[in-house]
């Protein structure tokens, strides 16, 4: 369940771009810029390494790399705290917090590079944490690692990252929410519910909903679920785990009931429910060739678009069922399939538009 545009660059590669792209001064490096975002202080558990915290200030965002004290070892995540332009001009302001989780293959910057996050941030007041969460970790912790790689993704996001932020941030933590797309859907959906208290709206874009073995959709996102831990070898081939390292062997075992949305509906109740899927057309696939004197260069590129397809036409029954499961409980909720939209970047901006202002109301009521 990953955006079709993966970001192949490694990620040190990465932060050093975004070095060369805004000026980063680190905390303390003027006592301007720690009067601006304030002194950024170890918390949590976590423990900043690498030089961060770097400062963005073009983008309303800072960046932290942290040594986790062992939950994660997979490799050192990040996160980026991005703020809306007043949090500088009114020190006494607290705002409400979009905690926004990536995609399978992903990684913390995805959000502020194709997903509109800064735009929306001008237009809405809240603070985005967009945390690391693996690459296929399904925002659950790997109960199964390998000795030495340990990865505990959904401790580390929920019990020191946000925290941390809250620590180190003017934040209200009794007004949050939680969105995310594809993965990072499932994953917004899964914490949304396991962490009842937390968050008072839950969004996912393309996000599973069902993960067991009744049906052929949700036994395809079972057996995602279980491969999935994997695909950290795409960005350190030697500290990944192998597949089942999430939930043990079986695709659909115990406790994976405890993370399914479907079997949780309940725990949806007083919150507010966004829910956007494309429904991945399949039906033009043909219809250019026909009409196109290239037919090569025509199947070449509807070619490219079946990947993605295949993932939303895995996503869309799937999230239906658990839209109506949420009906049937008398559950108030906003569910839509976006016609002729598929697994893309253009989808999941637009949704999150879509989505901001119901929530920005639910955060500020």
């Amino acid at each position: 369940m990953s955006p079709t545009t993966p970001l192949t660059t490694t990620r040190r590669r990465l932060l050093m771009g975004a070095a060369a792209l805004a000026p980063l001064v680190a905390v303390g490096g003027t006592a301007a810029n720690a009067a601006q975002l304030g002194d950024f202080h170890n918390a949590a558990g976590l423990r900043m390494i690498d030089g961060s915290p770097w400062i963005h200030h073009d983008i309303r965002s800072v960046d932290f790399r942290v040594d986790t004290g062992g939950m994660v070892k997979t490799f050192p995540p990040s996160f980026r705290v991005t703020v809306p332009p007043s949090y500088t001009e009114n020190s006494d302001r607290r705002y409400p917090v979009l905690l926004l989780l990536h995609g399978r293959g992903g990684l913390f910057l995805d959000w502020t590079k194709a997903g509109g996050v800064l735009e929306q941030t001008e237009k809405h007041e809240v603070i985005v944490v967009m945390p690391d969460g693996g690459a296929g970790s399904f925002y659950s912790n790997a109960n199964f690692p390998l000795p030495g790689r340990e990865a505990a993704w959904e401790s580390f996001i929920m019990t020191q990252v946000l925290p941390f932020v809250h620590e180190n941030f003017r934040t209200r933590p009794d007004s949050m929410a939680i969105g995310g797309l594809s993965m990072g859907g499932w994953g917004a959906l899964a914490l949304g519910q396991r962490y009842w208290g937390h968050f008072r709206s839950v969004s996912s874009y393309s996000g599973p909903a069902d993960c067991s073995d009744r049906h052929p959709d949700s036994t395809l996102v079972g057996g995602a679920i279980w491969i999935c831990p994997a695909f950290d070898a795409e960005k350190y081939f030697g500290t990944s785990n192998l597949p089942g390292a999430t939930w043990g062997h079986d695709w659909y075992p115990q406790i994976a009931r405890g993370y399914n949305p479907i079997d949780n509906i309940d725990k949806y109740k007083g919150k507010r429910v966004f829910l956007r899927t494309g429904d991945g057309p399949w039906g033009d696939f043909f219809d250019g060739l026909f009409d196109n004197p290239d037919l090569l260069a025509t199947f070449e590129e509807k070619l490219g678009e079946v990947g993605a397809d295949f993932i939303e036409n895995i996503v869309h029954p799937n999230q239906e069922r658990f839209a109506g499961e949420l009906a049937a409980a008398g559950i108030d909720h906003d569910f839509q399939v976006v016609r002729g939209a598929t697994h893309e970047w253009g989808l999941w901006r637009d949704n999150l538009a879509e989505d901001l202002p119901g929530m920005m109301k639910v955060l500020n009521a």
